[in-house]
Formats: structure tokens, sequence, C-alpha cells
């Protein structure tokens, strides 16, 4: 692989039960860092919320678009994807958050297990060229893996 390639894919390293950072900064950008905490879930019927930290020399980087991406497991290891995207805050932190939670997310046949957070900017920003950044984590309901098949949500009772 080429350094050139090494820019125009985002990477992410495997590293035990979170997924460590990996920029493509093969020279001529500036280093911009996402991170990610585990999720755990108490309710796959509640609300999820996902959170990225976008900094760029160390302090938080508002304003720019960070995608995020909930990871689906299915039937003999097929993979899928819900995507949405977010802009940071002040803080550098982009939110997303699904009314429908871990339930909603996890369609027939699929089970959600993680998710990942990307900044991939096309264009400069603020006049300067920024490296692609990625990262990711496990989302676990209770004390373990989420359910498959957990939608739809309960009907109300009473």
């Amino acid at each position: 692989m080429t350094m050139g390639r090494l820019r125009a894919a985002p990477l992410v390293v495997l590293l035990g039960a979170l997924l460590v950072p990996v920029a493509g900064c093969g020279g001529g950008c500036t280093k911009a860092r996402l991170t990610v905490e585990p999720v755990r879930v108490s309710d796959v019927h509640a609300p999820l919320t996902l959170r990225a930290r976008l900094t760029r020399d160390g302090r938080p980087f508002p304003g720019a678009k960070v995608k995020m991406a909930v990871s689906l497991l299915g039937a003999e290891d097929a993979r899928g994807e819900a995507r949405f995207t977010a802009v940071t805050d002040a803080d550098g932190v982009a939110t997303v958050t699904r009314p429908e939670g871990v339930a909603g997310l996890s369609v027939p046949g699929r089970q959600v297990t993680g998710y990942g957070a990307y900044f991939q900017p096309w264009r400069d920003i603020d006049g300067r060229t920024y490296c692609w950044s990625s990262v990711g984590a496990r989302i676990t309901c209770g004390d373990g893996s989420c359910p498959r098949d957990s939608f739809p949500a309960p009907s109300p009772t009473g």
C-alpha cells in the first residue's frame, strides 16, 4: 500500500474490545483526532446516544462534520450499517441520538454490535487540509451482547 492510498482510506485497528483511532495522514495534511467511548445500553428501547470528540492540535475542533455508523451483524456473518451525520459543538463533540434505540436499529435478523465515527474532509477547512480520522467502539446491552431481532418495540400495555 502506498502512502497516497493511506490518506485516501480511513483505517481502524482492533485492540481488544475498544477500537483505536488511526489517522490517514501521509503528509501535507494537519492531523485531526477522533475519540469515542464504548456504549452500554440498559434498555434496548430507550433512546441511544452516540458521541465522538474531534480535536486538532489537542484542542476541540468545532463546526466539523462527523459521520457515524452503527454496526449491524446478521446471519452467516453478514454485516451492515445504519449511518448518521452530526456537526461538532464548541467542545468538539458530535452527538447522534436515535429515539428508537438499539431495538429500532436491530432490524429483523440483525444485531447491533458497535459504532464508528469518521472525519473525512474533502475540502480545506479554514485554509488547512486535514487528515482523515476514524475510530470505533462496542455497543453492549446489559452485561453482554445486544439481542438480535429486538425490533419492533413492545406494544404499550394497559
